[in-house]
């Protein structure tokens, strides 16, 4: 076991999302403590309305894209350490084809068998360590070490206030990509019945688009209770212009959007999904399936109990568990254990 000075993370496209903004923030800190590369596969960035390489060259100061499965390879003949997530082949073909490969450690954000215990399966011989985010999937994977995702702190700027300026409704809000699995339109069809306005952030998607979900609200008689934020990377004005965030997805890991509502205090109302019901088992209002949906009485009841104490409870949890220097700091462990 030798400490390492260099490590390389690779980010396996350029769309930003929950496990990118989590990967950005590891390296962030840990670049302070060791000499951290950053490239990503210049694949998946193009119709988005922003995308990573603009929040990668904001980050750090020499960012590679990697434009081909050969510059991979000859890319990975100069890294001493790689981390790494996401399905693509590029990767695990490059390190196995390299006579002398860098040490690999194999992030695990989802938890889907295809991404996690089936893939480290397959690829087990040039996988040296396996991070998984979620404690549930850790235990599926034999050696694994379980770290949660951290925020990150500069995405939760924004001033706040309440969109729908003296309503009596309780406002709560979605954050994240328009995904039928995370029940978006759900909420929309529920809101006369649920009686509270809602207030998105979302990225368009090819199940759901912003247009296609306000013009459900409008057959659906709720136009006046769906308010939409502009995608970008602040994420903070949202979470500080509800009175609690929703998520109601059929599957997660460990979901970044409740670790930011988290450092927000913003009370969340889940789905008991991945690792939310062990980890946040107090901290979090979880509600009731009903099919693959949530219980429209199970949601009634939790946007009753939704109050500012539960958003401190989560905040508490968020701060002791996912602090960026807790998670740099277990990152740098499993480096040196290499």
């Amino acid at each position: 076991m030798t400490p390492v000075s260099s490590v390389c993370f690779l980010f396996p496209h350029l769309r930003l999302g929950g496990g990118e903004t989590a990967m950005i923030e590891a390296a962030n800190e840990l670049k302070s403590i060791l000499d951290v590369r950053v490239c990503a596969l210049e694949r998946g960035g193009e119709g988005q309305p922003f995308d990573l390489r603009a929040e990668l060259n904001r980050r750090f100061d020499d960012v590679t894209l990697i434009p081909s499965a050969g510059a991979l390879s000859h890319f990975l003949r100069s890294v001493d350490v790689l981390i790494w997530y996401g399905t693509n082949g590029w990767t695990p073909r490059a390190l196995n084809d390299l006579p002398e490969r860098p040490k690999s450690i194999r992030i695990v954000h989802t938890d889907k068998p295809e991404e996690g215990q089936l893939f480290c399966a397959r690829w087990t011989d040039v996988i040296d360590a396996v991070v998984c985010v979620s404690p549930i999937v850790q235990r599926q994977i034999p050696g694994a070490t379980w770290i949660p995702n951290t925020a990150s702190l500069g995405r939760l700027r924004g001033t706040g206030g309440k969109p729908f300026g003296d309503s009596r409704r309780i406002t709560v809000g979605y954050l994240g990509r328009l995904l039928s699995f995370k029940n978006i339109d759900w909420m929309i069809r529920h809101l006369k019945t649920l009686d509270c306005n809602l207030l998105v952030q979302g990225l368009d998607t090819e199940q759901w688009s912003g247009a296609a979900l306000t013009a459900l609200a409008e057959r659906q008689g709720v136009a006046g209770q769906l308010k939409w934020i502009p995608p970008g990377s602040d994420v903070g004005t949202l979470l500080r212009s509800v009175d609690a965030l929703m998520m109601f997805s059929r599957h997660e890991g460990f979901p970044m959007v409740v670790v930011e509502a988290g450092f927000t205090a913003t009370p969340v109302i889940a789905t008991p999904v991945g690792a939310l019901p062990e980890v946040f088992a107090d901290s979090i209002l979880f509600v009731e399936w009903d099919g693959l949906v949530p219980s429209a009485d199970s949601v009634r009841r939790c946007l009753k109990l939704a109050n500012a104490g539960w958003g401190k409870r989560l905040q508490q949890a968020t701060r002791e568990l996912c602090a960026p220097q807790r998670v740099a700091a277990q990152y740098l462990e499993v480096i040196n254990a290499l």
